[in-house]
């Protein structure tokens, strides 16, 4: 079957699809990850030989299953966020559980014993191809990576003018992106508007960007003339998403991964007119930064090496709450000029 390769923190990731359609929109979802097009599901020539493959398994259908014939008597509701439902089936351990992500337009099987998902995908969710890829689909390949002890930061990450890695945690909607656009616009480098990856190399903790395109309000596109002419992959009613890694000539810096986490900042959006920080405790951004990592609660064990590698690579860094005000959104420049006390 045709399928797309390609590697995430060193992890083989396989995604398969007889629909040439499908295939395209995750060929350019992670095109920064450099996916080869082969005519079957086969990796091996990409990775080392013991290096198995976390696969998604994609097929086109009309219409959904019903959900009672999709899910097993003993599947148990996890989570309801929006639209998006987690069931599980329970078993001995998490090798022998199963997983089932549920949309109006899509519907996950994740088997993590198998390293394996299974995707049906519906015409409604080609319609929206970066809803399809950055959570629907997305929120399945977390899952596989979370069994590879790879693990999910909902924040963005910035690199200063003398060289500090800068994390913004919040939850959606809270300016992440938004914060990372205006610093790249007053000179600093963005490795990521939304999605970091933790995991484990030589010599320790390691902090990753989840490179992909940004995904940025209209209202921003068109206040800040900055962004004039900046060219729009997709277009939503109220986002659109840009090259944002090219925009700022960071894609190569995005490849590279961190050790340490130097200031930590938790954005929150005011509506007053100037911007302006507060120091908080270590503790408590950590754990904003816990409570947005997507299945952070999922596996105790897992759970517990995440919280341990956070603490290593955030240990130390001086944390803040920014209120911004309105002062960014008329001038780019101040998100800068606001951080600029964040010692």
């Amino acid at each position: 079957m045709p399928a797309i390769n390609f590697r995430i923190c060193a992890v083989p990731v396989c995604i398969t699809a007889q629909s040439p359609a499908l295939l395209k929109v995750f060929s350019e979802y992670f095109s920064y990850y450099h996916p080869h097009l082969t005519g079957d599901n086969s990796p091996y020539s990409l990775v080392e030989p013991d290096g198995e493959p976390v696969t998604l398994d994609l097929q086109t259908e009309q219409a959904l299953p019903p959900p009672e014939e999709l899910l097993p008597p003993d599947a148990e509701l996890l989570s309801r966020v929006g639209i998006v439902r987690l069931w599980r089936t329970p078993g001995r351990d998490h090798q022998a559980e199963r997983f089932y992500f549920h949309t109006p337009a899509t519907c996950f099987i994740v088997t993590s014993a198998a390293s394996r998902a299974e995707g049906i995908i519906t015409p409604q969710a080609l319609q929206t191809p970066h809803l399809l890829a950055n959570t629907w689909a997305l929120s399945a390949l977390l899952l596989l990576l979370r069994s590879r002890r790879i693990y999910h930061l909902h924040a963005a990450a910035a690199i200063s003018p003398d060289g500090k890695l800068f994390l913004f945690c919040g939850e959606q909607r809270a300016g992440k992106t938004t914060l990372a656009t205006a610093l790249g616009i007053a000179g600093w480098n963005p490795v990521s508007d939304d999605s970091l990856l933790i995991h484990s190399a030589p010599p320790g903790a390691r902090l990753s960007a989840l490179r992909k395109a940004f995904h940025l309000s209209n209202e921003i596109l068109s206040a800040w003339p900055q962004l004039a002419g900046v060219e729009r992959q997709e277009r939503d009613p109220d986002r659109s998403t840009v090259a944002g890694l090219e925009l700022f000539g960071t894609a190569a810096l995005a490849e590279s991964s961190f050790t340490a986490i130097d200031r930590i900042i938790l954005p929150h959006v005011t509506g007053e007119a100037a911007s302006r920080l507060e120091k908080i405790s270590p503790g408590e951004a950590i754990l904003r930064l816990a409570e947005q990592s997507m299945l952070f609660q999922l596996w105790t064990e897992h759970t517990k090496r995440q919280m341990s590698l956070l603490t290593r690579l955030a240990g130390g860094a001086p944390c803040y709450r920014l209120l911004a005000g309105t002062d960014i959104l008329a001038d780019p420049h101040r998100a800068a000029e606001a951080l600029s006390a964040a010692r």
